[in-house]
């Protein structure tokens, strides 16, 4: 095989492979949620916790539909995030794509750029130990961390109680969710949703006692192992660019193999 086609080959498979990623995303929306569809979109809303940031995404969007229908699109899709109870909209684009981007920076939405990362981890050290959340005390548990870190995993204000609670109906639906403890002491927490033969890396935390000491790349590494001994091929994990998480992977030694787009804009209080 020649340069040229080695280079194809190349570009293929790593958009294949960002497909893949991108489709891990669409799962998470969904699991748990109460899926409506709109034109050239879907909204995956959680009921009850429509005002949590996590809660309600519009994705699945078909930029030729929304730059068709204009701002007729935004209102309608506006109306059923409010009607959900959301406070904020967010609407995810596989990529920048012209008018239906225009559309949205004129109807004052925010975007950010949030990479894909993949890469195969080394293993993690031996003293570490990730488990999986079991039963009402590893939850109670995962509470006390996620309160104690203040922020959430997806960078949007969201209050932790609601955020396990989101958390705890994916995993009812599929996703796991784990502790990380070094000498029986929690530090961190991660979660994963395999699709084929991708582990998808989901809301990795520290504890803010514990920050700076590679707890984070630790935890990565050992949830990578722990889909290697479950025999998948493939690891993934978000990032926005130029956020902190994006240095986090890159240190790890995972690579860049695409992007996404979130748009997102406050909507004010529910009427």
């Amino acid at each position: 095989m020649n340069a040229v086609a080695q280079s194809l080959d190349a570009d293929r498979r790593g958009a294949s492979l960002l497909a893949r990623a991108i489709e891990t995303d669409r799962l998470y929306f969904e699991l748990g949620a109460e899926i409506e569809q709109l034109p050239g979109a879907v909204l995956a809303v959680m009921p009850g916790l429509g005002r949590s940031a996590g809660a309600a995404v519009i994705h699945r969007v078909d930029p030729e539909v929304v730059a068709r229908l204009g701002d007729a699109w935004v209102q309608q899709t506006e109306s059923a995030l409010r009607e959900a109870g959301a406070g904020l909209a967010r609407i995810y684009m596989d990529e920048c794509r012209g008018p239906a981007d225009d559309l949205l920076r004129e109807a004052g939405y925010a975007e950010r750029e949030e990479l894909a990362f993949s890469g195969e981890l080394p293993d993690p050290p031996e003293e570490f130990t990730l488990r999986p959340v079991e039963g009402a005390a590893d939850w109670e548990r995962k509470l006390e961390l996620h309160q104690a870190i203040r922020t959430s995993p997806d960078g949007h204000p969201n209050d932790a109680r609601e955020w396990v609670t989101l958390e705890q109906r994916k995993c009812d639906r599929g996703m796991e969710a784990y502790l990380a403890s070094v000498d029986d002491e929690i530090v961190g927490t991660v979660c994963a949703i395999v699709s084929g033969p991708m582990l998808r890396m989901k809301n990795v935390a520290v504890h803010p006692n514990f920050r700076r000491r590679s707890i984070g790349h630790s935890m990565i590494r050992a949830l990578g192992l722990t889909g290697r001994q479950r025999g998948l091929t493939e690891q993934c994990v978000f990032a926005v660019a130029g956020d902190a998480g994006e240095a986090f992977y890159r240190a790890a030694g995972m690579r860049v193999i695409g992007s996404q787009v979130e748009w997102s804009k406050p909507l004010g209080e529910v009427r």
